[in-house]
């Protein structure tokens, strides 16, 4: 391990104690010296003997992509989720009494509480989305399933072909022709074979997550930060290119798939895995039998509602502040869910990380004072208010957006709402955890016009306000570049990825 001698993974700071960096060292955090870094540089000299670049960590590590092969976590890909590596070495440095509780308030497709139940542990977290309930129902039994069970499910789709389905694909207008019509025709019929299938209740919905976790596969889409590419055989490329060719300009290149798999043979593959990821997990089952809950909502509503003084740790990674929405990345396995227009409703009701979000403080504000808590709501804008870090990024961004310099102006609003929401969650968590617990946040420093926002001790200053105690800020060695369009306008400025420790005082 390595302790970071630099004011955050700038270029030409890189190889500076921080003890020698002063204000003349411009365009740490703002680039071209456009507003005042002062603030943020004292956060960087305030919290330097906690920040450790460390080999323990790796961008895998803190990523799904370890998960993609994963016994158990690699059913349903996740691409916002960390992997059960990061919680088993959390929770093994936290060293949480036997039958401990855990919590993810942002639970995503239930890693942390799947990693906790193998280890010995009760947990409990919070999601809003619901093909993540989904996939959390289909993995959380793994224990239960009966493997002959699968095995003749496994065998009947490979030797049978349902009837053409009467039903339809419940598209939204995002995902519409994502899939070929002969797959389309497939999907539907499978989901109405399915529950025509005389199986157990555990069975069904396995199989329901299963066709769910294929969409992808099998569609002219895919998942790429904040929205989805398309390939260019989909009805909606080669008909917006019609009218492009038509006005005079280029068509849309698309990406292309190649040649998709059937519905069937992408099932029967993950059935394959299913199976003998149960029969490894069955030969070792927990010893003891541990309460694993899964709460459905927005976390910024359900904390606030749980009990005080009862848990003993946090492992969890909020949506970055880098705009990506989820409704839009999971529209597929949300309209397969049948959410239709309610996705308008999710997409408002998610932390406010993406240009769309509508202020919540008018709500929050009435949330709390219906749950008797005006006080910890009216701290928490105290905090944000005098956090001066926050104040100097939210008056750059105002210089930035006269200048030019932001693409949409709701990205000002974003980040504001952003940390004012965290930060609710951070006296919350603070309220439910028991004294001396550990409080792990996964998260990515971002950039906008020039201005560097650093998440991670941004975080953590709004997180000893609240009352923690700061433990360690562990870095990624491997540094996160920019988007393409800041970089030509910018220049390049990798950026921390980074797991804060915190902790409730004894």
């Amino acid at each position: 391990m390595q302790q970071l001698t630099m004011p955050f993974a700038g270029i030409h700071a890189a190889t500076k104690p921080i003890s020698t960096i002063t204000m003349l060292d411009a365009g740490l955090f703002s680039h071209g010296e456009v507003y005042n870094e002062a603030a943020r540089l004292a956060l960087e000299r305030r919290y330097e003997d906690i920040l450790e670049e460390t080999s323990k960590f790796s961008r895998k590590t803190v990523s799904f992509q370890t998960n993609k092969v994963k016994t158990l976590h690699s059913w349903f890909k996740y691409r916002e989720g960390f992997s059960a590596e990061l919680v088993e070495l959390l929770l093994s440095e936290f060293d949480l009494p036997s039958g401990g509780t855990v919590l993810d308030p942002f639970a995503g497709s239930c890693t942390t509480l799947l990693q906790s139940k193998i280890m010995g542990y009760s947990a409990v977290g919070i999601e809003l989305l619901p093909h993540c309930h989904l996939a959390w129902q289909a993995k959380s039994r793994a224990f239960e399933y009966n493997l002959e069970e699968l095995k003749e499910i496994r065998a009947l789709v490979k030797e049978t072909a349902p009837s053409k389905s009467g039903l339809s694909f419940p598209h939204i207008k995002i995902t519409e022709t994502a899939f070929p019509d002969e797959v389309e025709n497939e999907i539907t019929a499978y989901t109405e074979w399915f529950d025509t299938l005389d199986n157990s209740e555990n069975a069904l919905i396995l199989c329901k997550m299963l066709l769910m976790s294929v969409l992808e596969d099998v569609s002219y889409t895919r998942k790429d930060g904040q929205y989805l590419r398309w390939d260019s055989r989909a009805e909606k490329i080669i008909e917006r290119n019609q009218i492009r060719v038509a006005q005079g300009k280029k068509p849309f290149k698309g990406i292309y798939k190649g040649q998709l798999p059937t519905v069937r043979n992408a099932l029967i593959w993950k059935l394959d895995t299913v199976i003998q990821d149960i029969a490894t997990l069955q030969q070792q089952p927990p010893v003891h039998s541990h309460e694993q809950l899964l709460i459905e909502g927005n976390t910024l509503w359900e904390l606030p509602k749980l009990a005080a003084n009862h848990f003993d740790a946090v492992i969890t990674s909020p949506p970055y502040a880098n705009r990506y929405d989820y409704t839009r990345t999971y529209a597929l396995e949300l309209a397969y869910l049948n959410i239709g227009q309610d996705i308008f409703d999710l997409r408002q009701s998610m932390l406010s990380c993406t240009v769309e979000n509508k202020p919540k403080n008018g709500k929050l504000k009435q949330h709390y004072a219906d749950i008797n808590a005006s006080n910890r709501y009216d701290k928490t804008i105290e905090i944000v208010k005098n956090n001066a870090a926050l104040q100097e990024i939210n008056r750059a961004l105002e210089r930035r957006n006269e200048r030019g310099e932001i693409n949409n102006r709701s990205i000002l609003r974003m980040i504001d709402q952003y940390f004012t929401e965290l930060t609710l969650i951070y006296m919350e968590l603070y309220r439910v955890c028991k004294a001396g617990a550990r409080v792990a946040f996964v998260n990515d420093n971002v950039r906008y016009g020039g201005e560097v926002i650093p998440v991670d001790l941004i975080s953590t200053s709004l997180a000893e306000s609240v009352g923690f105690e700061p433990v360690k800020i562990y870095v990624i060695p491997q540094r996160k570049g920019n988007s393409s369009q800041q970089m030509k306008r910018f220049g390049r400025r990798p950026l921390r990825k980074s797991i804060t420790i915190w902790q409730k005082p004894l």
